[in-house]
């Protein structure tokens, strides 16, 4: 997933200022939304009366239930962008064993750099679309940069061209195609995704899930036709040309995404969220810091979050944003274990297969063909899981939540690598290449529900977690992960001597337990956040909001995606100190009305002969102060 500084995509649409822009804008709205009446009836009730309710931008056009034009020119460059990147991955391996002639640890070690820089990357291309490019151009321009990389590998296959066989070719070419390749494939990944995301209106909001699928069914859509047709290339052909279509096709996909340029929602470079990110976290510390040392900020009346001392410097909009990215990126912390062992599928597995048979009845595979299995049954478990037990869990409200599902894809993943500890000892105690690759699909079976749970469920969560203003650095730290689970692999390959590959399998499936109970202790304490609420963080980041008034009510609700879902407004049961700040309009024997953003509180009191009303303007001040007496009315809480 990836930056996303700009997410109009994935807020409801302020109403317009003046009364022709809404009778404009509502008129709009009737003409697309009930343009087909089929289309309609087909939506649920509460989700019709949200839409009749709801005011349109009129430039996403098209309807609650259909993605729109653009969507199509994006999945097309995601197929056969990710058909490139999986071509040429799928046969690496064996092109570092047999053509370049580096041994096994060597060659996984090579393997896993490469995959570790190209979800490295990612943090340039988020910058360089957030505060420089814009989304277009970052695609455009890393896609560049990733066909040369093409050209340079496909060029260390010719041969003759860098030696004359393994062991004597020179690396030069190899080592500057990998380099530009992770470049390229790490700049555009963030942006892709974020720049699907943009493409949704408001009134597509319930779509969101689904283009996710759809995404990353594209993804594994692409990953399958190259692992089926790489190695065959590779094999009746050579190294060259098995690198070269993959080169061809991303030439294809970049004039595929320029094509459909006239009809993407293309939203301008806001600036980057990063340094400013930086320097809010590095504030609060210092402050912590000196409140440990120093007594008079030790204050007792003073019990805030510690990044609340950084409203000091930065904007209070901005800090509340960075709270919810720290709650995040705790989540994050097992993930990088999980994908030293997804991502092994590539390297290691695919070197266990080497020494298996793998003939299936009169058929001969090949062997870097065995990883095709993975998209393939990713493909044909969405549906299944979406329909048989996402679905008829929902309608029998047991709510299987994100963070349920991604903990038990890491169950499933520790799974995945015992099977195949069991297997490499079977295959140990036979003759070479005697145990039938059948024998694998086990592993690649339960590897794939574990990569549906945890890795889609995942991209979901983290996208719906985020503040508007901090989603490109939610997405690039979700990226991150991935990297550093390929260094941890590197680490043991490379820096552990393990006696043997079944002992190293049983390591990692190991260490991905013990994460796994940390992941466990720290999704029993995170708190949902309704998506709808989290994207109002930081909409103001121009000055502090006043002291909200406590309200005293406790009671939760539940998210629209069926998460458990905090009272935002209940000081009880808040993340961090409250973020709205209510405006209250109070006459006598009325209800109090909710606004956001608003930094005032106006209380309005009529007698039958007297009126007075008061604006009440409290600045937040961080630094210690003795209690004072505020108003504190005694609200009744309403649910936006």
């Amino acid at each position: 997933m990836g930056a996303e500084d700009n997410t109009g995509s994935l807020e409801k649409t302020q109403v317009a200022s003046s009364s022709s822009s809404i009778t404009q804008i509502s008129t709009e709205k009737t003409s697309v939304l009930k343009k087909s009446s089929d289309e309609y009836e087909n939506i649920k009730i509460e989700d019709k009366d949200e839409i009749d309710n709801m005011v349109i931008d009129p430039k996403y056009g098209g309807s609650p239930t259909k993605f729109p034009p653009s969507i199509k020119y994006i999945m097309l460059n995601e197929i056969c962008e990710r058909y490139s990147y999986y071509g040429l991955k799928a046969i690496l391996v064996l092109y570092l064993t047999d053509f370049m002639g580096y041994n096994d640890n060597t060659s996984t070690s090579i393997f896993h750099v490469f995959n570790s820089f190209a979800y490295l990357f990612p943090l340039l291309g988020a910058y360089l679309s957030d505060a420089r490019l814009g989304k277009f151009l970052t695609i455009v321009t890393f896609s560049i940069i990733y066909c040369f990389g093409g050209g340079f590998l496909t060029l260390s296959a010719v041969p003759g061209l860098t030696g004359s066989g393994p062991g004597e070719r020179s690396p030069w070419a190899l080592i500057m195609g990998l380099l530009l390749l992770s470049l390229g494939t790490g700049g555009i990944k963030p942006v892709v995704s974020a720049m699907a995301g943009d493409q949704l209106g408001p009134h597509q909001i319930k779509l969101l899930e689904k283009l996710f699928q759809i995404f990353y069914w594209c993804i594994n859509l692409g990953s399958f036709l190259s692992t089926i047709i790489s190695p065959i290339l590779r094999k009746h052909v050579g190294y060259w040309c098995a690198f070269m279509v993959p080169t061809i096709l991303l030439t294809f996909s970049i004039v595929v995404f320029i094509s459909g340029k006239k009809s993407y929602i293309l939203n301008k470079p806001a600036g980057s969220i990063y340094w400013k990110a930086s320097k809010i976290v590095g504030n609060g510390i210092k402050e912590k810091v000196k409140s440990m040392r120093n007594s008079d900020y030790n204050n007792p009346h003073y019990e805030g979050h510690w990044l609340d001392r950084a409203k000091a410097k930065y904007d209070s909009g901005s800090v509340e944003a960075m709270k919810y990215v720290l709650n995040v990126l705790l989540i994050f912390v097992p993930m990088p274990f999980f994908w030293s062992l997804y991502d092994q599928s590539g390297s290691r597995w695919t070197l266990q297969t080497k020494s298996m048979d793998i003939t299936i009845g009169k058929i001969k595979l090949e062997k870097d063909m065995i990883q095709a299995l993975n998209p393939l049954l990713i493909m044909i478990f969405v549906p299944i899981f979406q329909y048989c037990i996402y679905k008829p869990l929902d309608k029998k409200n047991i709510h299987f939540t994100a963070l349920k599902r991604m903990t038990v894809g890491m169950f499933l993943a520790i799974v995945s690598f015992l099977i195949a500890m069991f297997l490499q000892l079977y295959i140990d105690s036979k003759p070479a290449n005697t145990v039938s690759v059948v024998w694998q699909l086990p592993q690649y079976v339960v590897m794939a529900w574990a990569e549906i749970l945890l890795s889609i469920t995942g991209l979901e969560f983290a996208y719906s977690q985020a503040p508007k203003s901090m989603k490109s650095i939610i997405m690039s730290a979700w990226l991150l992960t991935v990297s550093l689970g390929n260094v941890f692999v590197i680490v043991v390959v490379e820096g552990i001597n393990l006696p043997s590959r079944w002992v190293e399998f049983l390591v990692f499936a190991g260490v991905m337990a013990f994460f796994t109970v940390i992941f466990i202790i720290i999704a029993i304490n995170y708190k949902y956040v309704d998506p709808d609420v989290i994207n109002q963080i930081g909409n103001d980041t121009t000055s502090n909001p006043p002291d909200s008034p406590i309200i005293q009510d406790n009671t939760s609700t539940k998210s629209k995606m069926g998460e458990p879902q905090l009272d935002l407004l209940s000081p009880h049961n808040l993340i961090s100190p409250p973020f709205i700040t209510p405006t209250i309009e109070t006459p006598v024997g009325s209800t109090p009305q909710y606004h956001h953003e608003k930094k005032t509180i106006t209380t309005n009191s009529t007698t039958s002969s007297t009126s007075n009303s008061s604006t009440l303007n409290v600045p937040y001040v961080p630094k210690p102060r003795k209690p004072s007496p505020r108003p504190s009315p005694t609200l009744t809480q309403q649910n936006k």
